[in-house]
């Protein structure tokens, strides 16, 4: 399945891809900014969107959390969610500090 897989062309491609994507980025938040797209109506929908994302997202792992479970008991796969979880629920808790300090 990987006879051909090149390691170094892998190794190359990635820490390009991630240069050409910051640029990206740069020019786009560049031209935003001219334009007035980042204003606190796009802070406004763009903050409940990720909301709601991140909700999603908690439903997801524990469905999926509950999967696991059932069919395969507690695994590596059960310890790989587990952690998921974790980091999940630390990072909402690490922005909901900083949230509460902002205001």
């Amino acid at each position: 399945m990987y006879e051909e897989f090149d390691l170094f062309t892998f190794l190359i491609g990635l820490p390009l891809g991630i240069i050409i994507t910051g640029i990206v980025f740069m020019i786009n938040r560049k031209i935003g900014k001219k334009k007035r797209w980042f204003d606190e109506r796009y802070n406004r929908i763009h903050g409940r969107a990720r909301s709601y994302s991140w909700v999603a997202t908690t439903i997801a792992i524990l469905v999926v959390w509950m999967i696991v479970i059932v069919k395969e008991g507690p695994g590596l796969t059960f310890f790989l969610l587990t952690g998921l979880w974790v980091v999940h629920m630390v990072s909402y808790s690490i922005g909901a500090i900083i949230a509460n300090q902002e205001n």
